[in-house]
Parts: C-alpha cells; structure tokens; sequence
C-alpha cells in the first residue's frame, strides 16, 4: 500500500512538472513575442534610413539592442531647408525600463526642438532636462525611482553657414575631415539624473565644416564591448582611429563593416550594452 502511494505520489509529482514546465515555456513565449512585437513600436518612432536620405547623401545606423528593445536611440529632423537636427542617446537600464525612457527622451526632443523651436543645442538640452527631472518628480509617485538619467549628443547643422553646433549630456561628438579626426566633448553631467546637481549649464561648441566632411554621434555600447585578445573593452580610442582610418569609404560600407568588427571583438562573449552609432557625410 506504502509502495503504492508512494508511486502515485512520484507520478502525480511528475505531471506537476511536466504541467510547470509547460506554463513556464508558454510564458517565456509569451514574454519574448510581447518583447519582439514592444521592438517593432519602440523603432516605429525612430527615425527610417529613407529619412536620412533625403538630408545626407551618405549615412548610416548601426542600432543593436543587447536585449531585443534597446535604452539607445536616435532623433533627426530638418526644421527647415538650413537647419538639420540630430541626436543620439543612452538611457539607464536596459530591456523595457531603458525603451520607455528612450521613448520619452524622443519626445522631449520633439517637444523642445519643434514645439518650443528652441534653435540652440545648449538651450534645447537644457529644456529636456527641466523635462525630465519635472516627469518624475511628483508627490503621488508610490515607488522609489532610481534616479535615472539619459546621456545624448546633439547637433544642429547649418547647411548655409556650414557650421554644426554640438552640445552633449555626458557624450562627444566625432569629427572627421581631411586633417584627421576631432573629438568635440560636451558637458560633464547628463539629462536628468537630478540628484547630482542643483543647477546645469550645458556647453555648445561650434565648428566649421567643408562638404564630404564626416561627422559620427554614438552610445558608449561599441567601445564598451568585451573581447578581443585580452577579453577587455573596445575602448573609444581603438574605435575613433578605425573611423577615421575607413573616413574614405561609403557610409554603408562603413556600417557592413563595423558590424564585423563588432562580432570579431565579441567572439565567444555575450553583447555587453546596447549599441547606435549614427554617421553622416556632411
């Protein structure tokens, strides 16, 4: 009777597995469509190579999410036939916490740059972080916030003075022209992340440019990545001087590239953050 109970018992167990097994499968199936399908969205307000190019005559994005949505993003708009905006950031977090600020972080770009029609990059960044620190910073919030914040680079392109006017939150911009490369830095602290600072100035610097000069804007996901040899990061500087040494090729050649080089560092490592670097041939 024992032996009996005992089996029923073993086989009664079984099935509970089997049952849970089955539920956990279907779930995780569930979670990765809604995650797929969240992707599709999250790029739906990115945006389109075809809107590159009709600005630049030669561009590219390169966009790879770590974990199927991305912190990372990309923002352009042409507010008129001189004036040519382009951002790229990274928003804390990954996965859904990191695409929902990205998608705020869209916005408040959108807000600043085409409703206020702020014109200076400084300004611009300096109304998205009053924005932003302003969405999470009401009473009624029940959770505690883990004071996020979001880096970006942002430029403004005169195409009939040819000059890019570049600000950044904790990110630089790449430059590239026949003398070589040059590394424009913005400020030292980023959008949001409200606790570091009472009050921001954010910088603006400004240069010059000639046609078929480079300009690249992009996360620290690339450099961040663990491979190589050594199994260490990329590093920043092994990625300006790859730029700069390919600055003749096309731009989507550039990218093809890139992508190799990213896949030959990892090797055998799990992607390490989320990556976007955007590229334009002024």
């Amino acid at each position: 009777m024992i032996r009996k109970l005992e089996s029923l018992c073993a086989l009664e167990n079984e099935r509970i597995e089997d049952k849970i097994e089955e539920l956990c499968s279907h779930k995780n199936f569930e979670f990765v469509s809604s995650l797929k399908y969240a992707a599709i969205l999250q790029q739906g307000i990115f945006p389109k190579q075809r809107h590159f190019n009709r600005i630049f005559e030669d561009s590219f994005v390169l966009y790879l999410p770590q974990q199927i949505i991305s912190g990372d993003f990309f923002w352009l708009s042409q507010v008129n036939d001189d004036l040519t905006y382009l951002a790229v950031g990274d928003c804390t977090g990954h996965g859904v916490p990191g695409a929902m600020l990205s998608i705020l972080a869209n916005n408040l770009l959108s807000y600043s740059i085409l409703n206020k029609r702020l014109k200076k990059t400084n300004k611009i960044l300096k109304e998205m972080d009053k924005r932003f620190i302003e969405s999470f910073s009401s009473d009624q919030h029940e959770v505690e916030f883990n004071n996020d914040w979001f880096d970006v680079s942002l430029v403004c392109i005169d195409r009939k003075n040819k000059t890019v006017q570049f600000s950044g939150a904790k990110r630089k911009a790449l430059f590239v022209n026949k003398d070589g490369f040059k590394t424009i830095k913005g400020s030292s602290y980023p959008i949001g992340g409200w606790q570091m600072e009472e009050e921001r100035h954010f910088d603006s610097t400004t240069i010059k440019y000639e046609e078929g000069d480079l300009l690249y804007l992009s996360s620290d996901g690339f450099q961040d990545q663990i491979g190589g040899p050594k199994n260490k990061k990329y590093k920043s500087l092994r990625l300006k001087e790859w730029l700069n040494k390919n600055s003749s090729l096309k731009l989507d050649d550039q990218k093809q590239m890139l992508l190799a080089e990213h896949f030959y560092w990892k090797g055998g490592n799990e992607q390490t953050d989320d990556i976007c670097i955007v590229g334009v041939r002024l």
